[in-house]
């Protein structure tokens, strides 16, 4: 499943993209600002990005910018800057399409699909073997979980639930995704059982330095390693 990260300081445009995006079977991750997209593109392991130009902290010219130093992967603009010199820029900066404000948000997801196509094929992209978050490695191939070096024993529904979290680092995941993606049981198991679930992974990951998996009060839990003295 491909990851998106859309960037816009509009949350409602973000919400909307996000909607049209995961009707089409993609993953989305959202940011507000340069600043914070930045930060998803270092956690996360991101197939496309979809940015504003005009945001604060870091601006999406800057952004992508720094994206391609490290990276190939498609970049659409979208933007109410409607200059040719304005579009020209995005593109030679390295950007693959140019989208002008206001769009239709089917035909946005539609170039969205169109230059995954092109840019990877029919297949989606393999996953990483190996997750990494602060002290945290988990090794898809040997299913394993290493903790500044040493093995961490989980079920395997910790297991799956730890995946999930980890290749989704600092996207918000709702109760029911983490059900989806780690419980093998047609019936959807009571707010309790998932809450516990989740408290016994904690306890098994903190390691005196960094707390991994946080709440967000009426949306879900997001992974990502934060300093105890942080939280």
């Amino acid at each position: 499943m491909y990851q998106i990260l859309v960037v816009d300081d509009e949350a409602k445009i973000v919400e909307l993209l996000k909607i049209y995006l995961e009707m089409q079977g993609y993953k989305v991750i959202s940011a507000y600002d340069g600043a914070q997209a930045l930060a998803c593109w270092q956690q996360n392991k991101i197939d496309m990005v979809l940015t504003d130009i005009m945001m604060p902290e870091v601006d999406g010219y800057s952004l992508v910018e720094k994206i391609r130093k490290e990276s190939n992967v498609p970049i659409l603009f979208l933007s109410a800057k409607t200059d040719v010199v304005d579009r020209v820029k995005g593109l030679q900066l390295g950007a693959d399409d140019y989208i002008l404000k206001p769009f239709d948000p089917l035909e946005v997801a539609t170039r969205v699909s169109a230059n995954l196509r092109r840019c990877y094929g029919y297949s989606a992209p393999e996953s990483k073997q190996e997750l990494v978050c602060g002290n945290l490695k988990l090794d898809s191939n040997k299913c394993l979980l290493l903790k500044k070096g040493q093995v961490v024993e989980l079920t395997a529904l910790e297991y799956r639930m730890l995946q999930h979290f980890m290749e989704n680092q600092g996207g918000v995941l709702t109760k029911n995704q983490i059900y989806e993606a780690a419980w093998e049981e047609n019936q959807f198991p009571d707010d309790n059982s998932i809450m516990v679930a989740i408290s016994k992974l904690r306890s098994k990951l903190n390691d005196g330095e960094y707390e991994y998996i946080h709440t967000i009060r009426g949306l879900g839990y997001r992974m990502e390693a934060r300093h105890e003295d942080e939280t």
